[in-house]
């Protein structure tokens, strides 16, 4: 499971950058833009298995499986933390296992000649993850486009329509970390 600790403080696309794009000078419709705004980046990421902005996630685990596969891209490792037999929260030191971007997604080994920790009784691993693009990535210029192409899209269609381009962004996105 996969939860938010440090939520994004920005969005991928600001409420500026969608206003020029649908040529809006007035600001009496900002919310609806702003819904969606967040609406295709929530898409988007879904779709992608992508985060797009700096946040810090937690992925829990309650057993050491043979490799673990971080199910969101991209991140980094920031720590792994687990209950040890007696209780104790204990951080696994970096030494310790070794990580390698396979198919994408980032998977985690214990190091050669190590194994993992035993666990306490109710034992809990947490995984803490730094996620999002920096500024300036190359697949953050794609994301901001299909955001910006959806977004357009649902303003202008507020029915409901496809967005052929915006599915055509989204796999090309997807495709390019596999």
């Amino acid at each position: 499971m996969i939860t938010v600790v440090t939520a994004p403080t920005m969005r991928a696309v600001t409420l500026e950058e969608a206003r020029q794009q649908l040529r809006l000078d007035a600001h009496d419709e900002d919310m609806l833009l702003a819904i969606h705004l967040d609406a295709a980046q929530a898409e988007l990421e879904r779709l992608a298995d992508l985060r797009l902005c700096p946040q810090t996630l937690a992925m829990t685990l309650d057993a050491w499986p043979d490799e673990i596969t971080v199910p969101v891209r991209p991140v980094t490792i920031a720590a792994i933390t687990y209950t040890a037999t007696g209780g104790a929260t204990v951080t696994l030191p970096e030494a310790d296992y070794v990580v390698r971007a396979r198919h994408g997604f980032m998977r985690i080994r214990p190091a050669v000649g190590t194994s993992w920790p035993a666990l306490g009784p109710d034992g809990l691993i947490t995984i803490t993850l730094s996620a999002g693009f920096a500024e300036g990535h190359p697949d953050l210029a794609i994301a901001r486009a299909a955001i910006l192409v959806k977004t357009a899209s649902l303003f202008e269609n507020r029915e409901g329509a496809t967005c052929l381009a915006f599915d055509t962004l989204v796999n090309q996105l997807a495709a390019r970390w596999v």
